[in-house]
């Protein structure tokens, strides 16, 4: 009698422990629309903490069950052009205010591999980055290994998203 209820209990143990997410489980869950939440920067060297974006950026991003990926990001502390017609000096405020770039991507575990196609900074155009990611409920956060920044010194990206749909 005790072998058989341990037995039951140990069946239902195991019947109900959590496994693992697979990689296929993984890539599937990831496809869909996500708002941006917060974007930041870690600089290796020194540990700070820097919000590019401001501390609200907006903007979205697509992964679609095809392999497609785009994205536009848009910093918080964007200021429209005064007039009609728009300066240099304002053009070159909008652009260091967003990033935008579309591919293709792939999962390969809890990594996501991106190749752009196109992007805003055509120093990304024709690239291929990777990012761990992570989904816990309705919450997805990318995280780059160590990279260099525009400025030239590495860093490392911490984007979090929010599922639209």
């Amino acid at each position: 009698m005790k072998r058989t209820l341990f037995s039951a209990i140990g069946l239902s143990f195991l019947l109900t422990w959590a496994q693992p997410a697979t990689a296929q489980d993984l890539a599937s869950q990831l496809v869909g629309v996500w708002k941006f939440t917060s974007q930041s920067t870690k600089e290796v060297a020194t540990g700070k903490i820097s919000h590019p974006y401001g501390e609200k950026p907006t903007g979205h991003a697509v992964y679609t069950k095809g392999g497609h990926v785009a994205f536009v990001l848009v910093g918080d502390n964007r200021k429209a052009p005064a007039g009609a017609g728009t300066t240099d000096a304002e053009r070159i405020n909008l652009f260091n205010t967003m990033a935008a770039a579309s591919g293709t991507y792939k999962v390969e575990g809890n990594t996501i591999i991106a190749s752009y196609a196109a992007s805003w900074n055509q120093t990304w155009t024709g690239i291929t980055s990777k990012r761990q990611f992570e989904i816990v409920g309705n919450k997805l956060t990318l995280t780059s290994a160590p990279a260099k920044d525009m400025a030239g010194q590495d860093i490392v990206f911490v984007v979090t998203y929010e599922r639209v749909e």
